[in-house]
């Protein structure tokens, strides 16, 4: 009668279900019976809802974290893998964790989830979703009308860049609808794309303002590799590190603020087409432009594994931006995950290397191979490096086998190949970390689709550890 029976629940309360039309069948697996109940038939038929979700795993293997948060995380993850796989089962889990979620925060919604929405069918046919999208995005214009520096000078670079990326993707929605709009709809979507671009453009080029030069990453953290990155926190005119001493630091150490700064000024050139963008994007690729191959051999050995933060000193070659220990096995997944979107942002939006070599003194360390300055061998090394984040998550997604490089290396605290209930089809926090985060695998299963990450098994396996991490009633 049905179809396929899959697993819906979390490690504690487990279900099988089957999907037919809209309903389903729920069973209880192994529930001792109750009390009267003596006659009653076997299966029952309810609709289980989430409870919450965890936000960790730990290292000896505890689920913890259960609530709000760990649910925001994974309805992220589902949508990306949903939007590979289209398996009813994840489409079903998808739809109780945004039950869930719009049951606590009806009006739910943040730049990240916006811009996935707009990107996605499937997402944009929940018309809660799409309201949701809207009224995010006139937050956005509301607030920039009343306080602009509580937009533009306010908070860390990923909120500023998060929701220039948002404000990018809702100016092409909006235009798509322009164009089948007629009469006062059409007056007032041009009136409100006029509004999305101008804040939109306005956080782009408070983006540019704050890229480091050459001399600014000398001068003022005595670090020359930091040339074409952004400042951690936005909250001064040229923004600051916070606490941080980066004096030691390869751009790597910032990767996921960096990656998501690259995505933003790419796309915002893909459509403002404004010289200042695509220059500004070439220089913050420029420690992008690692390696493409996965060698084992290169693993940093300090404390923790693979996160040199005691200031450990790389030199890998001027167009890799001294970026060698990203192809370790014992980096982390989420920041290879989220550099394959930057990347490929650069390739989607054509932007090129300037061939001007005052632009190079200012904004690039050493000088642009000619590898780098033709466009299209540069975009065919863009490709090969968006491969290679593929391939890396692929490697390293658990189990992985005894002998694998990352497993005993001193210092790291992974506790073993993974070849568990608990830990298969998920990726360790990596950097010597053995525990396994939400919000770094929602990073990393985001960033593997978004980037056109296709392989179906492997988000299926992900999809596994996913439900290990969800709590149903």
């Amino acid at each position: 009668m049905f179809g396929p029976q899959r697993t819906l629940g979390s490690r504690r309360t487990r279900f099988t279900i089957a999907v037919l039309a809209t309903t389903i069948m729920v069973v209880p697996l192994a529930a001792p019976a109750a009390a009267g109940t003596a006659g009653m038939a076997s299966t029952a038929v309810q609709e289980p809802t989430v409870v919450g979700a965890y936000t960790q795993v730990t290292v000896d293997g505890r689920y913890v974290g259960r609530g709000l948060e760990g649910v925001g995380h994974a309805l992220t993850a589902y949508a990306a893998i949903h939007k590979v796989t289209g398996d009813p089962h994840q489409r079903a889990v998808f739809e109780a964790l945004l039950d869930r979620m719009l049951t606590a925060r009806p009006s739910h919604m943040n730049a990240l989830l916006g811009a996935q929405v707009l990107e996605d069918p499937f997402l944009l046919s929940h018309p809660a979703l799409v309201t949701n999208v809207r009224g995010f995005a006139s937050g956005l214009v509301e607030k920039f009308a009343a306080t602009p520096e509580q937009i533009l000078r306010q908070g860390d670079i990923r909120t500023l860049t998060g929701n220039a990326s948002f404000l990018v993707a809702y100016a092409k929605f909006l235009e798509n609808e322009f164009r089948e709009a007629h009469g006062q709809a059409r007056v007032d979507l041009w009136s409100e794309l006029r509004d999305i671009d101008e804040v939109g453009t306005a956080l782009l080029d408070r983006l540019v303002e704050l890229q480091f030069t050459l001399g600014e990453a000398t001068d003022r953290f005595n670090n020359p590799r930091l040339v074409g990155g952004f400042p951690h926190l936005v909250d001064t005119a040229d923004g600051t590190m916070g606490s941080w001493d980066v004096t030691n630091w390869s751009p790597a150490m910032l990767s996921i603020e960096q990656y998501s700064a690259v995505r933003a000024l790419a796309e915002g050139f893909g459509r403002y087409h404004r010289p200042a963008y695509e220059r500004a994007a070439a220089a913050a690729a420029r420690p992008l432009l690692a390696t493409d191959e996965i060698d084992p051999e290169l693993i940093y050995a300090g404390s923790p594994a693979g996160f040199p933060l005691d200031g450990a000193d790389f030199q890998f070659g001027e167009e890799t931006g001294e970026h060698p220990y990203l192809i370790t096995y014992g980096w982390s997944p989420n920041a290879i995950g989220d550099l394959g979107t930057a990347l490929k942002a650069l390739i989607d939006n054509r932007v090129t290397v300037p061939r001007s070599p005052k632009w190079a003194e200012t904004y690039w360390k050493g000088s642009p191979p000619d590898s780098i300055l033709d466009p299209r061998s540069f975009r065919d090394g863009l490709a090969a490096k968006v491969a290679y984040t593929h391939r890396f998550m692929e490697a390293t997604q658990l189990p992985v086998p005894s002998d694998f490089a990352w497993i005993d290396v001193p210092h790291a605290t992974f506790p073993g190949t993974g070849d568990d209930d608990i830990h298969r089809g998920g990726w360790y926090d990596g950097s010597g970390r053995g525990a396994m985060s939400a919000v770094y695998s929602r990073i990393a299963i985001h960033g593997y689709v978004a980037s056109g990450g296709r392989n179906v098994e492997l988000l299926m396996r992900a999809g596994q550890w996913w439900d290990n991490m969800i709590v149903w009633t």
